[in-house]
């Protein structure tokens, strides 16, 4: 144990006191795959619709109410507005139904007085008219419908973000522009818990961003929990053995079961912070978000009960000796340095795919998906920040992870001749003076 800390402390004083290491392992990553995360949303919003810079939608019998609220609100650059006069009919050939199906929102607007089309604007203002007025007949009908691609996600996703970033405000706009009868019959303003108790606005809004957050932020973490464990993997294991200095190591009197324990706790630690402080960049992007921007996938108020985060951070160190093995083992199996790079990036190529894959699963977990190593453990982290989280969940991949490690740090320590470096002259011997 003794040993194992005194390497630990050794090991972690040498990256420390590299300031460019230190930036490179620790923040870079989370500041570049941050953008990534921001860029990707633009990104895919250009494939499906044709434009970047904002999304397109269509309206439909806008009343000049909606027109006015458009010129004043700040979230409406965010969207490309199509004013239509008239109707128009869904059908598979029609030009509009296809335009929905490339992922276009049509708005549409409409409102009835004793079952005949009427203005929007005059309908809205006799409706609170009438309730200024106790008057409760109902005769009166304004509607405002969404129409979008019910088979696409990503459709779905910017026909919400569009009723959170327009429609809801614009009730209330109705409310300031045409209510006023009902304001001088004493309605006043409306009572808002929101501004009551910060609380519930803080509960509001933590549901729909940690619901973004979870198609992404997870296999993000894990995504960069690998990365650093991958780099760091080869330069304290691989490098060192090509170097020679993991031989002398070797040589000492220092047992392999601790030599590979304070590496493999160094390399722990580093990752576990790294991805800790991932998560902190992203929560701060998602509290500064105030606008909602339709182009993140950071809502604004993300936000982890304590709970939620021990268990995460549970998941993740466990996660992180689990990969932290499985790159000591590839770098023991293999001698040459370029296959144990070849190798080592394999993982990391997988981990790129399922991150884009997962940002487009809205399904639950299934039960096969807990025994399968390092997916597990996103899948776990995706349940907590969606609120699906089960503690025998939470037991089964733990315990699976770990029973991994295990077996993986074993084949490591009977494999001791990984430790040994060859020269190209032939095989070294070096391992006699060891015994």
């Amino acid at each position: 144990m003794r040993h194992t800390i005194t390497i630990f402390k050794w090991e972690m004083r040498k990256i420390i006191t590299n300031w460019r290491k230190t930036l490179v392992v620790f923040l870079l990553p989370a500041v570049l795959l941050l953008a990534a995360l921001n860029v990707f949303p633009m990104l895919i919003n250009y494939l499906s619709t044709g434009h970047l810079q904002s999304r397109p939608v269509t309206v439909v019998g806008a009343p000049e109410s909606f027109r006015d609220f458009v010129e004043e609100s700040s979230k409406s650059s965010f969207y490309t507005f199509t004013w239509m006069d008239e109707g128009f009919e869904i059908g598979d050939e029609d030009p509009m139904s296809k335009q929905i199906r490339k992922g276009e929102v049509v708005l549409c607007f409409y409102a009835t007085k004793n079952g005949e089309v009427t203005d929007f604007d005059k309908c809205v203002h006799e409706i609170y008219y009438r309730v200024a007025n106790n008057y409760t007949r109902k005769d009166l009908s304004a509607e405002i419908g969404a129409f979008y691609d019910h088979d696409s996600y990503t459709s779905y996703l910017q026909a919400e973000q569009f009723r959170q970033d327009m429609v809801s405000d614009y009730q209330d706009y109705l409310f300031d522009a045409l209510g006023e009868e009902y304001q001088k019959a004493g309605g006043g303003d409306r009572w808002l818990v929101n501004d009551f108790n910060p609380v519930t606005f803080v509960m509001d809004n933590r549901a729909t961003a940690n619901s973004a957050a979870a198609r992404s932020i997870p296999a993000m973490m894990i995504l960069l929990m690998y990365y650093c464990i991958y780099s760091l993997s080869g330069e304290l294991l691989a490098s060192s053995r090509e170097s020679g200095f993991l031989t002398k190591v070797y040589l000492t009197p220092i047992s392999e079961i601790s030599l590979l324990s304070g590496k493999l706790l160094t390399v722990v630690t580093i990752s576990t912070i790294s991805s800790m402080l991932t998560y902190l960049l992203l929560f701060i992007s998602s509290w500064i978000n105030r606008t909602n921007s339709a182009f993140s996938l950071l809502p604004f108020g993300l936000f982890l009960t304590p709970k939620d985060l021990l268990l995460s951070l549970i998941t993740l160190i466990v996660a992180a000796c689990m990969m932290s093995a499985l790159c000591f083992g590839i770098v023991f199996k293999l001698r040459r340095m370029e296959d144990v790079i070849l190798n080592l990036q394999v993982p990391l190529v997988l981990l790129i795919l399922e991150f884009f894959a997962l940002m487009f699963r809205p399904s639950q977990t299934l039960g096969i998906e807990l025994v399968i190593p390092i997916h597990n453990s996103m899948m776990l982290i995706r349940d907590i920040f969606i609120g699906r989280f089960s503690y025998s969940a939470f037991a089964v991949v733990t315990v699976v992870n770990l029973a991994l490690t295990a077996f993986l740090l074993m084949l490591c320590v009977r494999n001791t001749d990984g430790m040994i470096h060859i020269s190209q002259g032939g095989k070294d011997d070096n391992r006699k003076w060891r015994k």
